[in-house]
């Protein structure tokens, strides 16, 4: 473990010292939400913070934008991390978060009131050694000890964990192939596989369920797909999800997308996208250092996070409503 949290400091000193930055002070960043703006097509988010030749993805921020969790994933191990506004308005160089680091997590998202941040974990179980679903809840400023949450009894491996205001989860059983939502009762919770509509397509996962419940958007595999895998939305309207619509380009590519997230004031768009900004073009006889240089930088086919204006949903939305 020690020799993995190394590995990961030298990545985000490696990738700092092979590509112009932005200083952690820069006026860039000195904003919440990491000082995002409007745009329709997407951009990296924070490249100065977040972008290393490791993978990120999964970003989740809080309440009221001034933290920010994502997971950095590396061969022996994924950590959640995170980045948190200072008193002068600029952000902290990442760091793993108090409840990572000592075994594997990732898919951090918050609850919509901001209280907890539920994440998905291989740490080990009395009874499971798979992937499930966990949480941990604010105390005194601070995290208190991560606690799993009661979903199915199977045994199979939980990802993704997303929230409604009533407190229902919606989240992938891998190797199922499905979405399913946590219903909760008083007495734990309910499990149901949505819809076929939705789980008709080959392997679909990662689901963001807005708060309201009125949107679903999700990961999916199969064809057709404009790559490995793409984005889609579906619309709950009078109690039924519509046909799962591809969201297509530019948020969609012919690389790798995954992991959807609408920031909690509904104006942003987060996704993680393994595409190439710019490819290396190499001839007969070239010294390879260039390939070298290119895969020690973040451009290099590893996922990274990417953001844009959430404008698009409302839109779609209204068609559908039409």
């Amino acid at each position: 473990m020690k020799y993995a949290i190394i590995f990961l400091i030298t990545l985000f000193t490696l990738t700092a010292c092979q590509r112009k930055v932005e200083p952690l002070d820069s006026p860039l960043a000195k904003h919440v939400f990491l000082g995002m703006t409007p745009t329709k097509t997407p951009r990296l988010l924070a490249p100065e913070l977040l972008a290393s030749p490791a993978e990120e993805y999964n970003g989740t921020f809080s309440l009221q934008g001034n933290e920010f969790y994502y997971t950095t994933d590396i061969p022996e191990n994924a950590f959640i991390t995170f980045t948190e506004m200072k008193a002068d308005s600029s952000w902290t160089s990442p760091s793993v978060a108090a409840f990572s680091g000592t075994y594997s997590d990732y898919d951090p998202l918050f609850s919509p009131d901001g209280s907890k941040l539920y994440f998905s974990s291989s740490r080990p179980m009395p009874d499971n050694t798979n992937s499930r679903i966990w949480y941990v809840e604010r105390i005194d400023g601070g995290w208190g000890e991560p606690q799993p949450v009661p979903l199915t009894d199977s045994g199979a491996s939980e990802y993704y964990s997303s929230l409604t205001h009533k407190g229902d989860i919606y989240f992938n059983i891998w190797s199922k192939g499905d979405i399913f939502k946590a219903e909760r009762t008083e007495e734990g919770y309910t499990i149901t596989a949505l819809d076929t509509i939705i789980n008709a397509k080959a392997n679909v996962g990662d689901p963001f369920i807005s708060p309201e419940e009125d949107y679903l958007i999700f990961r999916g595999y199969g064809t057709p797909n404009l790559g490995r895998g793409d984005l889609y939305i579906s619309f709950r309207i009078d109690g039924t999800w519509t046909a799962a619509e591809n969201l297509g380009e530019p948020i969609n590519s012919a690389a790798h997308e995954i992991c959807p997230y609408v920031t909690p004031d509904g104006k942003w768009f987060i996704f993680a996208s393994s595409r190439v900004a710019q490819k290396v073009e190499m001839q007969p006889l070239q010294p390879i250092a260039p390939v070298r240089e290119k895969y020690r930088s973040h451009d290099n086919g590893e996922l990274n996070i990417y953001y844009m204006s959430a404008d698009f949903i409302r839109e779609m939305q209204e068609k559908y409503m039409k």
